[in-house]
C-alpha cells in the first residue's frame, strides 16, 4: 500500500489523513519525516522531529492501539502545543519497532478507512525498519532541507560505576513549579501548596492556603464567568467521591481577559489517610491560540467580516428559527461596480483599503444581529431575519443604497463606488442556505445586467 520505502509509506499516510506532516520514529529515537507543501520547511523539520520523539513518552506509546489527537509538548522554553497527531505503534516479530504518526494543527478522529489504512502502513513500515542490533543509519543534520530526512539520536552511554543516591528538596521542587500544586487531607485542609496555587485561587502575595480550607471567596470561576461554588471545587469533589475530577476554570479579571486553567484532582493518600492531589495548569496560551485559529476559520482576514462558512452556518440557524418565531429571512447579495479599475489604476493595496471602507459602511448600515459576510473579492452578503409583517427587505435595501451611494475617501482620494444588489427572502424554514445564497447571487447579476442595459445609448 505504501510503496517500497519508508518515505513512500509516509507520503501515503499523509494523503490518507490530509495532514501537514508524517513521521516514523524508532524506539531508539531515529526519525524519518515527510512534510506537506502547507508545512513551512524552515521550522517544520525540527517541529515534527521533536514531536515524534516526544510521542515515545506518551502513555499509549508502549502498546498496540492507535492513539488519536495526542497533543505532545516539546522541550522546555519552546513548547509546541499547536500540533496534534494520530499515532500507530509499529510492531514486528513480537517486538515494538517504533511509531508511525500523522501531524496537523487539529485532527478529527480517524474513520474506519483511515484506521485500517494506517494499520496496514504500520505493517509495511515494520518490514522496512532494521531489526534490533542492526547498525544505525548514518546521522543527518536536523535542518537538512530534503523530504524524508532521517536523524539518529544515540542513547547515552551507561555509567561505568553506580551513582550515589541523589537527594532532592521536595518542598523546593514544588515551590519552583509553574503549575499550581495542592494537597488536601481527609478533612479538606490544605496541607501542601505552592505560591502558584495560592495566586490561582486569587490570593495576593503574602497570603497562603496552607493550613486552611479552600476559601469561600476563591478567585476561581467557571468558564461562563460564574464564581465557583465552594462545594464544587474539583479538590473537594474528588475527596468526597473518591474518584478523579477534572475541570476547566478561569481566574482573574486582567485587562486582556482572565487566565484559563485546567484543574485535575486525584485521590492521593496522605499518611495512610484519604487525601487529594490537585494540579492547576495555566492553559491561557493554548486557549488564545485556539481562539486565533477559530477566528481565522470563521472570519475574513481583510475585513473582519464573516466568511462563507460562518455565513452559511448563521443562515441555517436563522432558517431553522422560522418555525418557532415566524417571520422571514432575507439575503442581500452585493458587489462593487468597476472595482477592477481601482486595482488597475491605484494598485491592490488601495483596492484592499476601499474594500475595508466598504465593509465598515455595510456593517454600520445594518442591525447588530444581522450577519455581514465577505465571500471573496468584492462580493458581500447580508443575512437579515425579521418578525415584522410585511417583511422590511425593501427598507433594508433602500437604506443600504443610500449609505453606499456616498463617495469613499481613502488616502485623500474620493472613489465614487457603485454597488449592484440582488435580494431574496423566504418564510420557509426548509429552504437550504446554499439554495438561498445561489438565488440571491442570480438576483444580483440580473440587477447588474439590467443597470448595464439601461446605460447603453439607444
Amino acid at each position: 500500500m505504501g510503496g517500497g520505502s519508508i518515505d513512500d509509506s509516509l507520503r501515503t499516510a499523509l494523503d490518507l489523513c490530509l495532514g501537514l506532516g508524517s513521521f516514523v520514529v524508532t524506539m531508539t529515537g531515529t526519525v524519518h519525516r515527510v512534510l506537506s507543501d502547507a508545512m513551512p520547511p524552515e521550522d517544520g523539520w525540527r517541529r515534527i522531529e521533536v514531536l515524534a520523539r516526544n510521542c515515545l513518552s506518551h502513555p499509549a506509546a508502549l502498546g498496540r492501539e492507535l492513539f488519536w489527537n495526542a497533543e505532545v509538548s516539546t522541550e522546555a522554553e519552546s513548547a509546541d502545543r499547536s500540533l496534534a497527531c494520530v499515532v500507530v505503534p509499529v510492531w514486528s516479530d513480537g517486538a515494538q519497532r517504533g511509531l508511525l504518526g500523522v501531524v496537523d494543527i487539529w485532527l478529527p478522529e480517524p474513520d474506519d478507512y483511515q484506521r485500517d489504512g494506517l494499520l496496514r502502513l504500520a505493517s509495511d513500515v515494520a518490514r522496512l525498519l532494521p531489526s534490533p542490533g542492526s547498525p544505525p543509519a548514518p546521522a543527518h543534520p536536523v535542518d537538512e532541507p530534503e523530504s524524508g530526512t532521517t536523524t539518529e539520536v544515540r542513547p547515552p552511554t551507561a555509567p561505568s560505576a553506580a551513582r550515589s543516591p541523589v537527594h532532592i528538596d521536595a518542598a523546593g521542587l514544588v515551590a519552583s513549579l509553574d503549575d499550581g500544586i495542592m494537597c488536601l487531607d481527609e478533612a479538606g485542609i490544605v496541607v501542601l501548596t505552592n505560591r502558584t496555587a495560592d495566586a490561582m485561587h486569587g490570593l495576593p502575595p503574602g497570603r497562603t492556603l496552607l493550613g486552611s480550607q479552600i476559601p469561600m471567596t476563591s478567585g476561581l470561576r467557571t468558564e461562563d464567568g460564574k464564581v465557583l461554588a465552594h462545594d464544587r471545587h474539583p479538590g473537594l469533589l474528588a475527596l468526597q467521591e473518591g474518584v478523579a475530577r477534572d475541570a476547566h476554570l478561569t481566574v482573574g479579571e486582567e485587562a486582556d481577559g482572565p487566565r484559563h486553567l485546567a484543574v485535575s484532582a486525584r485521590p492521593f493518600p496522605i499518611e495512610g489517610q484519604r487525601g487529594v492531589l490537585v494540579v492547576l495548569h495555566d492553559t491561557t496560551a493554548e486557549w488564545m491560540e485556539q481562539q486565533r485559529l477559530s477566528h481565522y476559520a470563521l472570519y475574513d482576514p481583510l475585513t473582519g467580516l464573516a466568511n462563507r462558512y460562518l455565513l452559511l452556518e448563521e443562515l441555517r440557524r436563522m432558517l431553522q428559527g422560522l418555525g418557532r418565531r415566524g417571520g422571514s429571512v432575507a439575503l442581500i447579495y452585493t458587489d462593487l461596480d468597476d472595482f477592477k479599475r481601482i486595482n488597475d489604476e491605484h494598485g491592490h493595496d488601495m483596492g484592499d483599503e476601499v474594500l475595508g471602507a466598504f465593509a465598515r459602511r455595510l456593517r454600520g448600515a445594518v442591525r447588530s444581529d444581522d450577519v455581514v459576510a465577505r465571500l471573496g473579492g468584492d462580493e458581500f452578503v447580508i443575512a437579515h431575519a425579521t418578525t415584522v409583517q410585511p417583511p422590511d427587505d425593501d427598507l433594508v435595501v433602500s437604506r443600504l443604497r443610500k449609505v453606499l451611494s456616498a463617495p469613499f475617501t481613502v488616502r485623500g482620494i474620493a472613489f465614487d463606488v457603485g454597488a449592484s444588489m440582488g435580494w431574496v427572502s423566504t418564510d420557509k424554514g426548509d429552504v437550504g442556505p446554499d439554495t438561498l445564497l445561489a438565488k440571491a447571487d442570480r438576483a444580483m447579476y440580473r440587477h447588474k445586467r439590467d443597470r448595464a442595459t439601461s446605460r447603453r445609448p439607444n
